[in-house]
């Protein structure tokens, strides 16, 4: 070949007709001259070589060389080696979104639009910009029929087509072009690069394999969110005479739920029922158990409002469901009272006992006891009632505060006095530092270790 340049003229072979010569190769192919300079780039080249572009000095585009001699070099690659990059680049992706912007990107083209079935019969149009970015264009699938030849292969009834459009359109660009399936429905649309209806073919079989897990990995990703919403508690209502906060910390953060629960129902008369619980165990099964939970807790608080008698009825409610995993709760009912301060009636299924924060800092343990829920057909539950002055707080907690352990010494649980130490020294603070003073002590105390379910309600009484 280098002898060729160097007697082009002699031969009558100039560089035009070597440029047509590679042009035909199924090989990318790239030569550059003794100073390292890209003299030719063929089509395939121009995908697999990126950085060639005749003119450019390219001293080791990469793939395999060969010795044209008098210093000339070319440089080849195969398009399976396109094909795998592209593949491994696809493996890369778990969001459809993210696969058809890498579709359009990676794509053997000057310009490609990806083309696929969208909602209520429609398409959608991914391509890139001007600008470089990669853009969607949603269209009533009769907009196909401005792109002539593309409907056919997006109705399965031809594996390629040439494909003529005008610039307007949702493919953003005119001209002949060549479309070949990319899963059910869709297309790839390719404008200007490579014309190797093969090697489309090949990276559409590589893309739709992305887009339709990408797509598989949104569905599923949307059913996990829709069922995660009702699983995540409500935000704290606003109730009067009361202030309300929360800590709400599940041993998997990334699952944002576990079996740790709490709720507040705010009534029409001005008072709220209240809840806070642990479902035994962590992860997905308890949050699903603790969904439950709280589902027939909301039930029966329009039938029943009494917190002992409640806790029977989500008993039964619970077993003659089939319920597996037992649950420790405080449930009760709060109104304020007329001279001012909160009056609780609190019924406890085998929960840690509430603590009581009175104004001098005195902490109280309320003595309410019951067992555990959702297992035992007999099981009783007894009710107190507790009086809130202004200022006064009542702590409720899952046994992921006191059983958390101590960073450095796995055998030393936080324990039942700190927390009331702990809940000592908030005396005269609001509600919403309480929370957050006994969240950072609790988490000073873990450290980075592990932890369990870890939840806590602070009620206090306003003036």
């Amino acid at each position: 070949m280098a002898q060729g340049y160097r007697q082009g003229a002699e031969t009558g072979l100039d560089l035009d007709s070597w440029h047509r010569l590679v042009d035909g190769f199924h090989e990318a192919v790239v030569v550059l001259d003794p100073d390292a300079v890209v003299r030719l780039v063929n089509p395939l080249a121009a995908v697999l070589f990126p950085d060639a572009r005749p003119g450019a000095v390219l001293p080791q585009p990469g793939g395999r060389r060969q010795d044209l001699g008098g210093g000339w070099t070319a440089w080849y690659r195969a398009a399976d080696d396109f094909l795998d990059r592209a593949g491994r680049r696809f493996a890369l992706f778990s969001d459809r979104a993210e696969a058809l912007r890498a579709v359009v990107e990676l794509a053997p083209a000057r310009c490609a639009v990806a083309v696929l079935p969208g909602l209520r019969g429609r398409l959608e149009w991914w391509r890139r910009t001007a600008g470089g970015e990669v853009a969607v264009t949603r269209t009533p699938r009769q907009a196909a029929t401005g792109a002539a030849g593309l409907a056919a292969v997006l109705d399965g009834e031809t594996g390629q087509a040439e494909v003529t459009t005008s610039g307007e359109g949702p493919w953003g660009v005119s001209g002949t072009g060549v479309a070949v399936p990319l899963t059910e429905g869709g297309a790839l649309l390719c404008f200007g690069g490579v014309r190797d209806t093969d090697l489309l073919r090949r990276y559409a079989e590589r893309a739709s394999v992305a887009v339709a897990a990408g797509t598989r990995f949104a569905e599923q990703e949307r059913v996990v969110s829709a069922l995660r919403a009702n699983l995540l508690p409500a935000p704290l209502p606003e109730v009067p005479g009361v202030r309300l906060a929360r800590v709400y910390e599940p041993a998997h953060a990334e699952a944002l739920v576990g079996g740790d629960f709490y709720d507040v129902h705010p009534r029409e008369d001005g008072s709220a029922a209240f809840v806070l619980g642990d479902v035994a165990g962590n992860g997905v099964e308890a949050a699903a158990q603790s969904g439950r939970v709280r589902q027939s807790l909301h039930t029966l608080l329009l039938v029943e409002q009494r917190p002992a008698q409640l806790l029977h009825l989500l008993n039964a409610a619970l077993r003659a469901a089939g319920s597996r995993l037992f649950t420790t709760l405080v449930v009760g009912t709060m109104v304020a009272v007329q001279a001012g301060g909160l009056r609780l009636t609190l019924a406890a299924g085998g929960h840690p006992a509430p603590l009581v924060l009175r104004t001098d800092g005195r902490v109280d343990e309320v003595a309410v006891h019951g067992g555990i829920v959702g297992v035992l057909p007999e099981v009783r539950f007894h009710q107190t009632t507790v009086v809130l002055a202004p200022g006064e707080t009542l702590l409720l907690y899952s046994d992921g505060v006191t059983e958390a352990r101590k960073d450095g010494d796995r055998q030393e649980l936080f324990g039942d006095l700190r927390l009331k130490a702990a809940l000592s020294d908030c005396a005269g603070m609001p509600a919403e530092r309480v929370a957050d003073h006994l969240r950072r002590l609790v988490f000073g105390w873990l450290g980075t270790a592990e932890h369990d379910d870890l939840t806590l309600m602070v009620v206090q009484a306003t003036g």
